[in-house]
Protein backbone atom coordinates (compact mmCIF):
# COMPACT_ATOMS: atom_id res chain seq x y z
CA UNK A 1 0.00 0.00 0.00
CA UNK A 2 3.06 2.26 -0.17
CA UNK A 3 2.31 5.58 -1.78
CA UNK A 4 2.93 9.25 -1.20
CA UNK A 5 -0.74 10.10 -0.75
CA UNK A 6 -1.87 9.62 2.85
CA UNK A 7 -4.98 7.54 3.42
CA UNK A 8 -7.77 9.23 5.40
CA UNK A 9 -8.60 7.06 8.43
CA UNK A 10 -10.90 7.18 11.45
CA UNK A 11 -9.58 7.90 14.94
CA UNK A 12 -8.08 4.81 16.58
CA UNK A 13 -10.72 2.43 17.94
CA UNK A 14 -9.56 0.84 21.22
CA UNK A 15 -11.43 -2.34 20.26
CA UNK A 16 -9.29 -2.75 17.13
CA UNK A 17 -5.58 -3.39 16.60
CA UNK A 18 -3.63 -0.15 16.18
CA UNK A 19 0.15 0.12 16.39
CA UNK A 20 1.80 2.54 18.82
CA UNK A 21 1.42 6.19 17.78
CA UNK A 22 4.34 8.52 18.43
CA UNK A 23 4.75 12.27 18.14
CA UNK A 24 7.28 13.92 15.84
CA UNK A 25 10.74 12.39 16.08
CA UNK A 26 14.16 13.86 15.54
CA UNK A 27 16.40 12.59 12.77
CA UNK A 28 18.62 11.11 15.47
CA UNK A 29 15.98 8.61 16.54
CA UNK A 30 17.08 4.99 16.66
CA UNK A 31 15.18 2.00 15.33
CA UNK A 32 15.43 -1.70 15.99
CA UNK A 33 16.51 -3.24 12.71
CA UNK A 34 14.82 -6.54 13.59
CA UNK A 35 11.52 -4.67 13.17
CA UNK A 36 12.29 -3.33 9.69
CA UNK A 37 10.05 -5.83 7.90
CA UNK A 38 7.15 -5.60 10.34
CA UNK A 39 3.97 -3.74 9.39
CA UNK A 40 1.80 -1.21 11.21
CA UNK A 41 -1.89 -1.51 12.01
CA UNK A 42 -4.60 1.14 12.22
CA UNK A 43 -8.04 -0.07 13.31
CA UNK A 44 -7.21 -3.62 12.16
CA UNK A 45 -6.03 -2.46 8.70
CA UNK A 46 -2.44 -3.44 7.87
CA UNK A 47 0.00 -0.92 6.39
CA UNK A 48 3.57 -1.32 5.12
CA UNK A 49 6.66 0.63 6.16
CA UNK A 50 6.44 4.12 4.62
CA UNK A 51 2.65 4.16 4.23
CA UNK A 52 0.96 7.31 5.52
CA UNK A 53 -2.44 7.94 7.07
CA UNK A 54 -4.17 11.13 8.15
CA UNK A 55 -6.60 11.60 11.01
CA UNK A 56 -7.89 14.80 12.61
CA UNK A 57 -5.56 16.93 10.49
CA UNK A 58 -2.40 15.03 11.47
CA UNK A 59 -0.34 12.81 9.20
CA UNK A 60 1.39 9.66 10.44
CA UNK A 61 3.88 7.41 8.68
CA UNK A 62 4.39 3.71 9.34
CA UNK A 63 7.94 3.37 10.59
CA UNK A 64 9.18 0.07 12.01
CA UNK A 65 5.86 -1.07 13.57
CA UNK A 66 4.96 2.39 14.91
CA UNK A 67 3.11 5.42 13.59
CA UNK A 68 5.31 8.54 13.61
CA UNK A 69 3.75 11.97 13.21
CA UNK A 70 5.12 13.76 10.14
CA UNK A 71 4.70 17.26 8.74
CA UNK A 72 2.28 17.35 5.83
Amino acid sequence: MSNSNPVEVEAPDPAKKTSEILGPMSEEATVKMDLQNENCYWNDAEYSHGDQVTVDGKCYECSYTRWVEVDD
